[in-house]
C-alpha cells in the first residue's frame, strides 16, 4: 500500500493551465487543485516577511513572472516529497517548461540551498552586504554557545530551548533538530 501512495506521490500530474485553480503563494510556491506546491529546485525573493524592502519589491516582480509562466501552458508537476509544511515538493512545468530553471536563468530566483550560510549569501544578494553580515553575526554567538554544550543536549520543542538560552539552533551543532527547523533552512528555533 505505501508502495502505491509514493508511486502516486511521485507520478507526473497534468493539469490544463486555464480550467485549473493555479494561486501563486510567492514566487517559489503556487496552490494547484488545492495542493500546496514549493517549486523544490528554487528560493525566490520572500513577499511574506522579506528582510528589507528590495527583497519584498523583487518577490513580487518573481511572483508575477512565474505567474507569466503558468498562463504559458498547461500546468504539470514531478513530485519529489514534502517538506515539514506539508507541501509537496515538486518539479514545475508549465508548456513543458521547468518553471524553476527558468526563473533562475533570468536571474529572479536562487537554487536553493540549505544552511545558514546559503541564507546568508540569499540575504546578502538581495538586501545587501550589511543585512547578510547582520544575519552572520546573530549566528556567531548560538555557535560558540552550542560548541560548548553538551553534543547529546536535545529540546522537545523551541519553547524549551529558548527557556535554556539556546534559540536559534544550527545544524550540526549540539541541540539542533530537524523537526525543530519549520523552514528547513539549517536553523532551528528562530
Amino acid at each position: 500500500m505505501k508502495k502505491m501512495l509514493l508511486a502516486a506521490a511521485i507520478a507526473a500530474v497534468t493539469v490544463p493551465a486555464h480550467a485549473a485553480n493555479v494561486n501563486l503563494v510567492d514566487g517559489d510556491t503556487i496552490k494547484l487543485g488545492g495542493k500546496t506546491i514549493r517549486i523544490v529546485e528554487i528560493d525566490a525573493p520572500e513577499t511574506y516577511k522579506p528582510r528589507c524592502e528590495l527583497e519584498r519589491k523583487l518577490g513580487y516582480e518573481t511572483k508575477e513572472r512565474l505567474r507569466q509562466l503558468l498562463d504559458a501552458g498547461d500546468v504539470t508537476y514531478e513530485a519529489t516529497g514534502t517538506d515539514r509544511y506539508g507541501r509537496t515538493l515538486a518539479h514545475v512545468y508549465a508548456g513543458g517548461v521547468n518553471v524553476g530553471e527558468q526563473l533562475m536563468m533570468e536571474g529572479r530566483a536562487l537554487r536553493y540551498r540549505p544552511g545558514a550560510m546559503a541564507k546568508a549569501e540569499r540575504v546578502s544578494i538581495w538586501c545587501g552586504v550589511d543585512a547578510s553580515t547582520e544575519v552572520f553575526k546573530a549566528a556567531q554567538p548560538q555557535q560558540a554557545a552550542a560548541a560548548a554544550a553538551d553534543s547529546d543536549m536535545t529540546y522537545r520543542n523551541c519553547k524549551e530551548a529558548r527557556a535554556a538560552g539556546a534559540a536559534a539552533l544550527y545544524a550540526g551543532s549540539p541541540g539542533y533538530s530537524s523537526k525543530l527547523d519549520r523552514d528547513g533552512d539549517g536553523v532551528a528555533c528562530e
